[in-house]
């Protein structure tokens, strides 16, 4: 029965967009450590009678992200208050998206064991992020810098089912995020936030009658540890023949353990409703199509033409197109060595490997290097060996230039150089030659 246990995860991540001022007011979104409640307003303070008034630019973005993820858009949306009750949220309610967000459905692929995958998505949508709560030994205080910066959230469908599985859907949303410019995803900074969900199942396609959330876990490690960690605990319960308890957990990275924190809540607690100080927003496609223009060739196509065309193992093209700079400078590269006719796959290796500082060096000069080292090579025992398997494999040209037919010494050469890939000193291979010829 154990082995027939099916993890089922779902993922939401949230990050923070880099845009110039709040989502519903005009107050800085800049809040990595500065002092406390210097960039607050009457309306991210949730004062009374304040109205909120939606960031143009923080909307463009996160029609951006659903287009690249190929979620639906909508010709309308709108913002919804979800209602609950905590010393971070200075009006009683976050102004989020329910019942229409401005991305459903979609997909995220990543690659996996040289496989690429399609991990679906439940939607997308864009809110305002809470206070931050620093807690003292006695007491706690409040930053409203933090409150009502624009946060995007990415909620997945409940089909991915191992934890590396789960890091990967995580990276490549970072990737991709940070590739769009729009957020620095900055785990150590707040600017992206994770949470997971899960549960075990006979059936994959089947939710059981239960979900465990993990919060507040701010490393890929940290998730895939706390996945880890969690399909032993519920193993161990289903196998009891027992149900493991709804609640929201935490995880402590120190101890390598998930700890109870509440009763995980549902949709129907936060008493949705639209917010009647925001109108819905309506678009047509023309201003979805200004909005494709600003899109760059994305990861995972880089991904399959490393593989494809320049016939790079997988894991070294996930690194090469981890990062967009670290890419421009293979391609760089790789138009160097094409008309200097190097082989690319090496150069690819050295620059996974760290061999290259590609943030300091000139690319021309690595290729020349390389040349000049490959030189050297063939200059050594590689030359001697070429030159005797060229005598090897031509014992008509070799009877003839026995015979008298010193010319055909050149064509002789041309075979050596042919191996060498023309790297070969041609002196030094036609008195190896001679050499060879004349015992």
């Amino acid at each position: 029965m154990q082995s027939s246990l099916v993890p089922i995860i779902g993922l939401e991540v949230h990050f923070e967009l880099k845009t110039e001022s709040k989502m519903f007011c005009s107050c800085s979104p800049n809040h990595f450590q500065k002092p406390a409640n210097i960039q607050v307003c009457p309306i991210c303070l949730g004062l009374p009678g304040t109205l909120p008034v939606p960031n143009q630019k923080a909307i463009q973005y996160t029609l951006m992200i659903a287009l690249v993820f190929k979620s639906k858009i909508d010709r309308q949306f709108m913002f919804d208050r979800k209602n609950y009750f905590y010393p971070d949220l200075p009006k009683g309610y976050q102004i989020s998206q329910h019942f229409s967000t401005i991305g459903r459905g979609g997909e995220v692929e990543i690659l996996e064991n040289g496989q690429f995958i399609k991990i679906p998505l439940q939607d997308i949508h864009l809110e305002e992020d809470t206070a931050k709560l620093i807690h003292k030994k006695e007491y706690s205080l409040i930053d409203f810098n933090r409150s009502g910066v624009p946060l995007v959230e990415i909620v997945s469908q409940p089909k991915i089912h191992t934890p590396s599985q789960a890091k990967a859907y995580l990276k490549r949303i970072q990737q991709t995020v940070r590739w769009l410019g729009i957020s620095d995803c900055d785990m150590e900074k707040g600017s992206m936030r994770l949470e997971a969900n899960i549960s075990l199942s006979k059936d994959p396609d089947k939710l059981p009658p239960y979900k465990i959330e993990i919060k507040n876990l701010n490393s890929f490690r940290f998730v895939e540890k706390a996945l880890e960690y969690e399909i032993a605990r519920q193993k161990k319960i289903i196998l009891s023949g027992q149900i493991p308890k709804q609640e929201t957990r935490g995880f402590s990275p120190e101890k390598g353990i998930t700890y109870p924190q509440r009763i995980k809540e549902e949709a129907k607690d936060y008493r949705y409703f639209p917010d009647p100080d925001i109108p819905p927003f309506s678009f047509d496609y023309r201003k979805l199509q200004k909005i494709k223009k600003f899109i760059p060739h994305l990861p995972w196509d880089e991904e399959k033409k490393l593989i494809d065309k320049f016939k790079i193992n997988w894991k070294d093209a996930q690194i090469i197109a981890s990062k967009k700079v670290l890419l421009d400078f293979f391609y760089k590269l790789s138009n160097i060595a094409e008309k200097k006719k190097i082989n690319i796959t090496k150069l690819a290796t050295m620059l996974v490997n760290k061999k290259i500082d590609w943030k300091k060096e000139d690319p021309k000069r690595i290729v020349e290097q390389m040349i000049k080292d490959e030189k050297e090579k063939i200059r050594g025992g590689n030359l001697l060996k070429l030159v005797e398997k060229v005598i090897k494999e031509n014992s008509k040209a070799i009877a003839d230039y026995k015979k008298g037919k010193l010319q055909v010494i050149s064509f002789l050469i041309g075979q050596v150089q042919k191996l060498a890939q023309g790297k070969a000193d041609i002196n030094q291979t036609k008195n190896l030659l001679k050499k060879k010829l004349a015992i």
